[in-house]
């Protein structure tokens, strides 16, 4: 009998399948930022999922009522309501608007969050950690930006029972050590 013997090295083929996967998303072309107001839009949709694919298959069928802008993305209540919403269990988010990147290269982001998330930057998926988990990082998620300016953000996120955390975290190029929380003013959305 006859063995199978790859022609590349199994540590190369991991090697390669590691690099494309650590490939940045690009962003393409930055938005006007005409008619900006600061924080993001949110609305909220009820009911209680395991994973956050559940969320986008409703969100075609269950309406999403409109809640109060977030200024930032920085809330860990704990057994309290979610975000600006006035439910504290079976919650589902979608946050909508702009995110600023000044300046070109790398960014990398990761969110902490209890349960699950999905970040969206100019269209493409950054960062998920998907299903029902205690407070926890997302592994880390990045971006090459060739064009500094304003870019479309959507973050889905839901909460199930208990606790709940949602908090993003970024790492402009440039820079290293610890990575501060995305801050205000580089959240936006449009005006009406």
């Amino acid at each position: 009998m006859r063995k199978l013997i790859p022609t590349r090295p199994l540590a190369s083929l991991l090697s390669a399948t590691a690099l494309l996967l650590c490939i940045p998303a690009q962003a393409q072309t930055p938005v006007a930022a005409e008619n900006l107001q600061p924080g993001l839009e949110v609305c909220y949709i009820k009911g209680m999922i395991r994973h956050i694919d559940e969320m986008i298959r409703l969100e075609a069928r269950k309406p999403c009522e409109p809640g109060p802008n977030l200024r930032l993305l920085n809330s860990s209540v704990g057994a309290g309501t979610v975000l600006t919403s006035d439910l504290d269990d079976g919650v589902m988010a979608r946050i909508t608007g702009f995110i600023h990147l000044d300046t070109a290269g790398i960014y990398r982001f990761t969110m902490e969050s209890n349960d699950g998330v999905r970040v969206e930057i100019d269209g493409q998926m950054i960062l998920e950690d998907p299903d029902v988990h205690a407070d926890r990082y997302a592994d880390y998620g990045s971006m090459e930006v060739t064009e500094p300016g304003w870019y479309p953000l959507t973050v889905r996120y839901f909460e199930r029972k208990n606790t709940s955390t949602l908090r993003f975290f970024w790492q402009p190029p440039g820079t290293e050590g610890t990575m501060p929380r995305v801050p205000a003013e580089a959240l936006a959305h449009r005006s009406s």
